[in-house]
């Protein structure tokens, strides 16, 4: 008796059912039916009672199945697990994230996102949070991390997964000229790097200002906080930028932070993802992943 054959007789046994059957195994019902007979007729017994309802055991065939049921329902999860993977295997997760975003928080997370979900391949896209939000209304990706502030649409869910310290630094070469704290009314005499207007970051940045009544014209600006910190250590100036992207360069003392009497307001990362939509399985999965940090 061959796999082929007792997979057939499992399935019905499943189902109670030779059409029922015949749908689970992707074949025609009289090819299920002729299956059965096959076997009534090695065995030389009979397996199922038919009725117009469905089919039932006879004691010969409970035997049976209680015979094969335990190694039957192991393959049957074998073949399940193969097909999970190799559907897994071509799926690719389409990623947005601010540069901020990505430095502060993804690439923390990537690896123990990659680590639960192998099979898939991520490929991630960099933008401002306008057009990552853009992004996610069309589908072009599935999910983004954007940064506050941003406007959003209603068919967005957003939820905030980190919070951002943001600090002012300066060059090693201004140690002498800003000593102690300092109110950062007394600071506009020297050169600020911002970023570009269009940034969110920029629009954070002047809101603080201007509710402490301070104007700054920057002497240099950017499309991207990854080139911030260039700047200060290159002597421009000054910026304000994520703490977690200025650590590094403050414990090896190419820049240093400045003790600021007026702090800035903190801003959050946040998981954008449309609502409503029809995701695939995995998509929900990485969300609930990131949503509850486990």
């Amino acid at each position: 008796m061959n796999y082929t054959y007792l997979k057939v007789f499992y399935t019905v046994v499943k189902h109670l059912n030779i059409s029922d059957a015949a749908k689970e195994l992707d074949v025609t019902q009289p090819a299920v039916s002729r299956i059965i007979s096959t076997m009534e007729k090695e065995f030389n017994t009979k397996l199922f009672f038919r009725s117009k309802g469905g089919v039932s055991l006879t004691r010969e065939g409970l035997n049976l199945f209680e015979m094969i049921k335990n190694p039957l329902s192991e393959l049957e999860k074998v073949e399940k697990d193969i097909k999970l993977d190799l559907n897994l295997s071509k799926i690719t997760v389409h990623i947005g994230a601010t540069a901020t975003a990505l430095n502060c928080y993804l690439f923390k997370q990537l690896e123990q996102i990659k680590s639960k979900f192998p099979h898939v391949n991520f490929r991630i896209y960099t933008n401002s949070s306008a057009n990552l939000l853009n992004m996610v209304m069309k589908g072009t990706i599935d999910f983004a991390f954007i940064t506050t502030p941003f406007k959003s649409d209603e068919e967005i869910e957003i939820d905030n997964v980190y919070t951002l310290n943001n600090v002012l630094v300066a060059p090693i070469s201004y140690k002498d000229k800003i000593k102690g704290r300092v109110s950062i009314k007394s600071l506009t005499k020297y050169p600020f790097i911002f970023l570009s207007k269009e940034m969110q970051f920029r629009e954070h940045i002047d809101a603080y200002l201007k509710n402490h009544n301070v104007n700054i014209n920057p002497a240099y600006e950017t499309d991207t906080s990854n080139t911030l910190i260039s700047f200060v250590e290159n002597d421009c100036g000054l910026t304000f930028i994520p703490d977690e992207m200025a650590n590094e360069a403050i414990k090896e003392n190419r820049c240093f932070k400045v003790d600021l009497i007026e702090d800035v307001p903190l801003r959050y990362i946040s998981f954008a993802i449309k609502k409503d939509k029809n995701h695939a399985k995995v998509i929900y999965d990485i969300k609930d992943a990131i949503l509850n940090n486990n």
